[in-house]
């Protein structure tokens, strides 16, 4: 599989970074050792896309371990299938058609790092998709988004995806979209308010930024639990 080394983002966040352009149509199992990764058991029956995604993952979360001095380290799935990071890192992994980006921090007052890539959904779809994925609370803040960009959900989407991210090392269950609401935006950034406590670190009303850039019609969202 072709992996070229590149971004078109440069995140916000100051956390080690990697990002990567891969083409998946060009996958083949041999690639795993060739990037020094173990294709997982419950992913050597998946289609080639889903391979090629997870590998092109796991790469870039080498390439942003190895700043910190982590090296020949292989970040597996838990059965949550949430990525196991080595004692003291926090990280998150995303990809998107043929983009994927690792982040990670072995800063000791970072709790959890949300990122997430998303393309931009077709307008049919974001119309279809609203009741899904925003509270009827949120329709006030996300029509003042909708001034400030053209593509309003699929930032919200990709928002919301960043926050479960980041507050899952803390909360060990899933959440739904509803748990986080819209309650102001800005030109990088929107801010959101927990709907119910999640945990003893995350009460109801906890309020998170999540900062957003676009590309390539591309949006990119991150975020950082802190240690209160």
């Amino acid at each position: 599989m072709h992996i070229t080394e590149q971004s078109p983002f440069t995140p916000i966040l100051p956390y080690s970074f990697h990002s990567t352009a891969f083409d998946a149509s060009q996958y083949q199992d041999d690639d795993y050792t060739y990037f020094n990764q173990s294709l997982p058991i419950k992913l050597q029956r998946a289609v080639a896309k889903r391979k090629a995604e997870y590998l092109a993952g796991r790469v870039c979360a080498a390439k942003a371990m190895a700043p910190l001095g982590i090296t020949h380290f292989e970040v597996l799935s838990g059965e949550d299938r949430a990525p196991i990071w080595p004692a003291k890192i926090c990280g998150a992994i995303t990809h998107s058609k043929g983009i994927a980006m690792a982040m990670v921090t072995d800063a000791e007052n970072v709790l959890g790092i949300g990122i997430d890539i998303e393309h931009y959904m077709a307008d049919k779809q974001e119309l279809e998709l609203q009741g899904q994925i925003l509270r009827e609370d949120e329709n006030e803040a996300f029509a003042q988004l909708g001034q400030l960009h053209g593509k309003p959900l699929t930032l919200v989407f990709s928002a919301k995806e960043s926050i479960y991210k980041a507050l899952y090392g803390q909360v060990h269950r899933f959440f739904g979209f509803d748990a986080a609401r819209l309650i102001g935006c800005s030109e990088n950034s929107l801010r959101f308010a927990l709907t119910s406590s999640l945990h003893e670190t995350l009460p109801q009303g906890f309020e998170i930024t999540v900062f957003y850039q676009y590309a390539h019609n591309m949006v990119l969202t991150e975020c950082v639990h802190l240690r209160q």
